[in-house]
C-alpha cells in the first residue's frame, strides 16, 4: 500500500483526493491531511506517508518554503507539488528546492498515479501541463541574471525571508562557514556588496519572490 499525505488549504481538494484513492484499485490511500504548514509539520512527525501532495500557495508560509523544510526533515518521503499555480518563478523555485515532481491540479488520475510510482522509483517528473518554467525564466532574465546553484538559491531564499546566516545553516543543515561561502559567491555573481542589493535584483529577475 502506498500512503499519501495531502497538504492543501482547500478542503474540496483533500476530499477529492480521498475519493480518488480508497486503497483498493491502485493500492494507494490517503492516510492524513493538513490545511496549513504548521498543522502539516505537526502531523507528519507520526505519519506513515510515503508521498506528500503539497499545494504551493499556503497560509503561514509558502509551499516552496514548506517543501524545503519537508525535504530536510523527511528525506524518506517524496514531495509532489500539486498545484494550480502557473507563475513560472514559483514553479522554478519549487523545482530548485528539490520537490520530486510538479503536477497541475487538473491533471488526470492516470498521470497522478504514474507520477506517484515514478517518484517512488527515484525519478523526478514535471507534469504534461506544467508551464515550461525553465525557458520562461531564462527568457525573462534576458541572459543577464547569473545562474545559481540549487544550494545558492536555497541560501538566497532563506536570507530573503529574513533568516540570519546561522539560522540559514540550521535550516539547510549546513555550517555557517558554508553559508558564508555561498554568500560570497552570490555577491560575486550579482556583482554586489550588500545582501539587500542581491535580494532586490534577484526578486526583480523573478529568481526569488
Amino acid at each position: 500500500m502506498i500512503n499519501i499525505f495531502v497538504i492543501d488549504d482547500h478542503p474540496v481538494i483533500i476530499e477529492g483526493i480521498k475519493a480518488i484513492f480508497d486503497g483498493k484499485k491502485e493500492k494507494i490511500k490517503v492516510v492524513g491531511h493538513a490545511y496549513s504548514a504548521k498543522e502539516a509539520l505537526s502531523k507528519l512527525k507520526k505519519s506513515s506517508a510515503h508521498i506528500i501532495l503539497l499545494d504551493l500557495l499556503m497560509p503561514e508560509f509558502s509551499g516552496v518554503e514548506l517543501a524545503q523544510i519537508l525535504k530536510k526533515d523527511y528525506p524518506d518521503k517524496k514531495v509532489i507539488a500539486f498545484t494550480g499555480e502557473t507563475d513560472t518563478a514559483i514553479l522554478f523555485n519549487a523545482w530548485m528546492n528539490k520537490v520530486d515532481a510538479i503536477l497541475m491540479k487538473y491533471c488526470g488520475r492516470d498521470e497522478l498515479v504514474q507520477t506517484i510510482h515514478a517518484v517512488l522509483a527515484g525519478e523526478r517528473k514535471i507534469g504534461s501541463n506544467v508551464p515550461n518554467f525553465f525557458i520562461q525564466i531564462e527568457s525573462s532574465n534576458n541572459g543577464n541574471t547569473p545562474r545559481l546553484t540549487s544550494r545558492e538559491l536555497q541560501v538566497l531564499n532563506a536570507l530573503a525571508k529574513g533568516y540570519k546566516r546561522v539560522e540559514v545553516g540550521e535550516l539547510l543543515n549546513i555550517s555557517k562557514v558554508a553559508v558564508d561561502f555561498h554568500c560570497k559567491n552570490l555577491f560575486k555573481k550579482f556583482n554586489k556588496t550588500r545582501l539587500l542589493e542581491v535580494i532586490t535584483e534577484a526578486r526583480n529577475a523573478n529568481i526569488i519572490y
